[in-house]
């Protein structure tokens, strides 16, 4: 598609007008300004209110020249065709204009389309006028040139008295005397040869100013310097509403997120506590140590559980610290784990609780299970991606692998899913992979939002 295709033309070119462009008039007259300039809706609307106006207005006028019925020729010879003129000028190049908008062409095509479509109304419409003019004048004045002829022919019929002869056809002796017309149009000729041709042309550009004025309002030519507006104006409107909805969007999916939160946060305490509660029967010591690192463990995690689960608590430097603090105990509960938290990035935006949910996967899924030495690594590094820079944090262990349990089946990964998904969309992503040497990798990559 057209990268320059006007946006609201497809999107909402028949509804009403958002509150920000339109002017929220409910009166017949101004009430197709509600809509978009050239839609369909705008154009019924707009011809309801010129036609209706100009149909009173020549109702008006028929009744007052029935009373005056000497004038009724001439009403119908020029002012019918008047206004045929004006129905033709509101009505025909909108219309066409209304078909162009309809074919979603570019911007820059359309507008000429539209341009050109008001002026090809307007000729037509004063082509309409002058052709009923000159029809009505025919039917209503047939025998104006018969009557001229009739005359003339009695002036050469009439015999030359003081001569006695003949009078030669074609030619009146009689002197000509200058009619009140002749005598005006005279007047009217020596006045602008006095006046100058600069006075001239200022008093006939004056005197056909406001008949300018009314084909330019009447034709549409003001609405399309309205249309070319209110298109950038609504583009504006229609990106601001999609705004708010991804503003939304994204508080019911922070709602959410609060609640996959809850459904992860058990695990890490119960378990714990049941590994407390077997060390104080037989290793009171590490015990205690294990306690020590549940303390740091909640200290660093609880103030990403509180409150609503918004991203504001989401950075990296938080989870890895939550992610050291939980290895650390982890290692007290399993003497054989080791581990390492490594970051290329001092700090940057992630969500709050995803890598705490890798580790934990690990741990249940790969170490536990695994007899022997452990180890996982924990490393967060960034890259260059096609369109955008993006944030990678992996969890590699050396655990039984996808052959010992249901490693990344579990609700913990497909929560982890989720809420990716509900965040970043297709940015964001979820891999895991056997390793050769052992064990899983698992990788969170997500924009790198710093």
């Amino acid at each position: 598609m057209n990268t320059q295709q006007s946006t609201p033309n497809s999107a909402i070119s028949e509804q009403a007008l958002p509150a920000e462009v339109s002017i929220q008039s409910d009166t017949w007259l101004n009430r197709y300004r509600n809509f978009p300039v050239f839609s369909r809706t705008w154009f019924r609307h707009r011809s309801i209110a010129f036609g209706g106006t100009l149909f009173a207005a020549l109702t008006v006028l028929s009744v007052i020249v029935g009373l005056t019925s000497e004038r009724a020729v001439n009403f119908v010879i020029w002012t019918v065709p008047f206004f045929v003129a004006a129905f033709g000028l509101f009505l025909i190049g909108q219309a066409i204009a209304v078909w162009i908008r309809q074919q979603n062409y570019s911007e820059r095509k359309e507008s000429f389309g539209i341009f050109f479509a008001l002026v090809l109304g307007m000729l037509l419409s004063f082509a309409i006028g002058y052709v009923s003019h000159l029809a009505f004048s025919s039917l209503l004045k047939p025998s104006d040139k018969k009557t001229e002829i009739s005359v003339q022919a009695q002036i050469r019929s009439v015999p030359n008295e003081k001569s006695g002869a003949a009078p030669s056809a074609g030619i009146d002796n009689r002197p000509q005397t200058a009619t009140p017309e002749s005598r005006m149009e005279q007047s009217d000729a020596k006045k602008n040869q006095d006046r100058g041709p600069v006075v001239n042309l200022v008093i006939t550009i004056v005197k056909w100013m406001p008949i300018a004025i009314g084909c330019i309002y009447w034709g549409s030519f003001f609405d399309f310097m309205v249309f070319l507006r209110q298109r950038k104006r609504l583009a504006e409107a229609i990106r601001q509403q999609e705004l708010k909805r991804a503003q939304d969007a994204r508080r019911e999916a922070e709602l959410r997120l609060s609640v996959l939160v809850a459904q992860v946060e058990p695990h890490f305490l119960f378990n714990t506590l049941a590994g407390v509660r077997s060390a104080i029967l037989t290793e009171p010591l590490r015990a205690t140590a294990i306690v020590d690192h549940l303390v740091d463990y909640l200290r660093s995690t609880i103030p990403q559980m509180r409150g609503d689960g918004s991203t504001e608590q989401g950075r990296l430097a938080r989870q890895l610290e939550a992610a050291r603090a939980y290895l650390g105990l982890m290692q007290a509960r399993i003497p054989r784990l080791t581990f390492s938290v490594e970051s290329e990035l001092r700090d940057a935006a992630f969500p709050p609780l995803l890598l705490i949910s890798l580790v934990e996967n690990a741990i249940k899924h790969g170490i536990e299970p695994k007899i022997g030495p452990a180890h996982i690594d924990v490393i967060a590094r960034y890259f260059d991606a096609a369109d955008e820079e993006k944030l990678e944090v992996i969890v590699n262990d050396n655990g039984v692998g996808f052959g010992g349990t249901t490693s990344g089946s579990g609700i913990g990964l497909a929560n982890i899913r989720e809420r990716l998904e509900s965040m970043y969309g297709d940015r964001a992503s979820l891999t895991l992979k056997a390793r050769p040497e052992g064990g899983v990798s698992a990788s969170i990559i997500v924009p790198l939002l710093v």
